[in-house]
């Protein structure tokens, strides 16, 4: 068939997700367009978790086509979120497939249900997992209505093994899955990972860290389901167990800041530095200084910061209600890194001292982040799309 027309259905210009677009668009085997139904990103908005303003400044948008429906207005992505003329605009780009992102959203169903009138091909993206405690009432209406939402796709762009597990519970069937793992900003972090040196001289300089100490970080909002203050805590129970100083950068802001703050105060040996939110663009300089990444949280499907931290060669360490990790994730226990019942701060403490006491091994599991990293980056930036298309149009799954 000619160049397939690919339509992306997505809620807003989202960060990491527009490098994806410009990597889909640049090889030039798919003409796409991507369909926005909220210029939130792209135009200044009020995240109340974070506390701040945000508009992103990495969003590629000259580097594919796209297109902004509801006005360009600056609209809530919730669950209300819609766009009435999204049909027309799918009309009018008679794409051969439609990929969209999740069926909460109003405007997601109308996708789908668009797709299925007009006999087009539909895969699908979201995070969903099992790990987490849910809402009963919630869970007993997705057992219902889930599964008819989900016959429809003729394939599944998988973000990992729970997201996998997840699906096979609501009866999709293996052969629909392709793996392709949510993306990073690829430009970003291909030339980041070459300056990790340079990065860790200057973070060492600005924050008057000793040659000697063991540097970790945690990145996201600083709210309580994500878990911040555990780090403290982490910290308090290591005073007796290592003369090495720990440092710990948690960046990010929210409602948390001020108690992890407080907390932190009294601690001696090690130190907890609290950055602030930082633009995306400067997160790799806190990657490459650190030695591990810590992700205590008890909700959290699959973590963007992760898939980041393991490209710049953290050793991650994450909790066991992460969505990241399993055979074939961005964390495999016992090959890259390590996960621990949520909220037991000994198991935590036990696997920072492993690294911090093994040497070889730190350095051996930061190699085997790296190499993970840049397969799933390979498969979320072009080889699990070609994949899928290759199948559905020409029942072929080579890539």
């Amino acid at each position: 068939m000619a160049v397939p027309k690919i339509a992306i259905v997505i809620s807003h210009p989202i960060q990491h997700f527009c490098p994806q677009f410009a990597s889909y668009a640049k090889s030039g085997e798919w003409n796409v367009k991507v369909f926005f139904a909220s210029a939130m990103g792209y135009k200044t908005y009020k995240d109340n978790r974070f506390g701040v303003e945000i508009n992103w400044n990495n969003l590629y948008l000259d580097k594919f086509a796209y297109e902004f429906l509801n006005e360009g207005k600056v609209l809530r992505s919730d669950y209300l979120l819609d766009a009435p003329e999204l049909g027309s605009k799918l009309d009018e780009f008679n794409p051969d497939a439609v990929i969209v992102y999740g069926y909460i959203q109003k405007f997601q169903r109308r996708a789908i249900s668009w797709t299925h009138k007009n006999k087009k091909k539909l895969l699908f993206i979201a995070d969903s997992e099992l790990r987490h405690k849910r809402n009963l009432f919630k869970s007993f209406l997705k057992r219902w209505i889930l599964p008819f939402y989900l016959k429809k796709p003729q394939a599944f762009l998988t973000v990992g093994d729970a997201n996998e597990q997840y699906y096979r519970y609501f009866g999709v069937k293996d052969y629909k899955f392709y793996r392709t793992f949510f993306p990073i900003d690829i430009e970003l972090y291909k030339e980041s990972v070459k300056q990790k040196e340079a990065f860790k001289k200057e973070v060492y300089k600005k924050y008057n860290i000793s040659p000697n100490a063991f540097l970790c970080c945690n990145v996201g909002k600083l709210v309580d389901f994500k878990a911040q203050t555990q780090l403290v805590d982490l910290l308090f129970k290591l005073k007796n167990y290592t003369d090495k100083e720990i440092v710990i950068f948690i960046i990010g802001s929210g409602p948390d800041f001020e108690d992890i703050k407080l907390k932190s105060s009294e601690l001696s040996n090690h130190r907890i530095i609290l950055t602030g939110f930082v633009k995306p663009e400067e997160l790799p300089e806190y990657y490459g200084a650190c030695e591990v990444y810590i992700h205590p949280s008890g909700k959290d499907p699959h973590s963007l910061a992760i898939s980041e931290a393991i490209y710049m060669g953290c050793v991650p360490i994450i909790s066991s209600l992460c969505g990241s990790y399993g055979p074939t994730d961005d964390v495999r226990p016992g090959f890259n890194g390590f996960v621990y019942e949520y909220a037991k701060i000994d198991q935590l403490a036990y696997y920072i001292l492993i690294l911090i006491n093994n040497p070889d091994l730190l350095k051996e599991f930061s190699e085997n982040s790296m190499n993970i990293a840049k397969w799933h980056q390979e498969l979320a930036h072009g080889k699990g799309l070609r994949a899928a298309l290759n199948n559905i149009f020409n029942n072929n799954i080579e890539f």
